[in-house]
């Protein structure tokens, strides 16, 4: 059996420090790709960085934080013309006040400037905070992709790992949250499955990294869950999309135009940098006979 690992490295663009830090993992042959936020301050030293160094690049579609790339998204901003926020976004979708043109137009959006950026679109998308699986954005999410030909995204339906506790937030009394928040995105996820198959957009097999972000990863925690995505369900090959987020931490200067979050400026970032060029990883990928890969060479299996 064929196991092929797609690494796929969030929050390209956030600042010039993790734009520096996810290339230096590209090279050095610990992620396969990365997904470019457009609105992010540093999208253009991010796109300038992938071409020279060659990194497969997706984007990371984006409607809870930051500033839109679109005009006329009244029901997606706040007064001061931001995003949201993710529980702004999930308060506003469930009384019925977002308008799924908004979403369309600020997909649209996004896509054309990377296409500007890139000089191509892109090899694949996701959502920044899994907001393209919420419903009623995730059928509209589908439909905008296959008309531009983008043929594949992400489903992130973990195994999760019972009992898990969140070391990663800095606020204690976030945990509860993040385990029903955690929980929710899988579930989600589920119900995305059959949307982004009728519109013919592929997705990995198996999915890991909800519990692997920030300090939960450990290269105990990454290899269990890892050997778990691969276990032979009798196909020939199994693919699976590890989700990570290294980078050298953002200074003051980061962000999508509201500025930089606490995580992006905390320690976690380069911790998991730490964790993935580690020879325990290597060697781990080499004893288990996984293959790292790109999202488009997989879409023939």
């Amino acid at each position: 059996m064929r196991k092929l690992l797609i690494i796929n490295a969030d929050d390209f663009g956030y600042s010039v420090s993790r734009n520096i830090g996810m290339v230096e993992c590209f090279t050095k042959g610990v992620i396969s790709g990365v997904t470019l936020m457009v609105n992010g301050v540093a999208d253009e030293d991010a796109a300038k960085r992938a071409k020279e160094s060659k990194v497969p690049t997706g984007m990371h579609f984006n409607i809870t934080e930051g500033i839109p790339i679109g005009s006329n998204v009244r029901t997606l901003t706040d007064d001061k013309g931001c995003f949201l926020g993710r529980l702004g976004f999930l308060k506003a979708l469930s009384n019925g006040e977002i308008d799924f043109m908004e979403v369309k137009h600020e997909l649209q959006s996004q896509i054309d400037r990377f296409q500007m950026l890139m000089g191509q679109k892109p090899t694949h998308i996701d959502g920044h905070q899994h907001a393209h699986l919420l419903p009623g954005v995730c059928e509209v999410f589908a439909s905008v992709l296959r008309e531009n030909g983008v043929r594949s995204s992400r489903c992130p339906y973990e195994d999760l790992e019972a009992g898990h506790v969140y070391s990663w937030s800095c606020d204690p009394t976030l945990v509860g949250d993040l385990n029903t928040g955690v929980q929710d995105v899988v579930n989600q996820a589920e119900l995305a499955k059959p949307i982004l198959k009728e519109k013919n957009i592929w997705a990995p097999d198996r999915f890991v990294g909800l519990q692997t972000m920030g300090s939960d990863m450990t290269v105990e925690r990454l290899q269990r869950q890892i050997a778990k995505a691969f276990k032979s369900d009798g196909s020939d090959v199994i693919t699976c999309e590890l989700m990570v987020h290294p980078g050298y931490k953002t200074g003051d200067v980061g962000g999508c135009g509201c500025g930089p979050d606490d995580f992006s400026q905390s320690e976690h970032r380069e911790h998991e940098m730490s964790i993935l060029q580690s020879k325990e990883m290597k060697d781990f990928y080499h004893a288990e006979k996984i293959e790292i890969v790109a999202f488009q060479e997989c879409y023939n299996f």
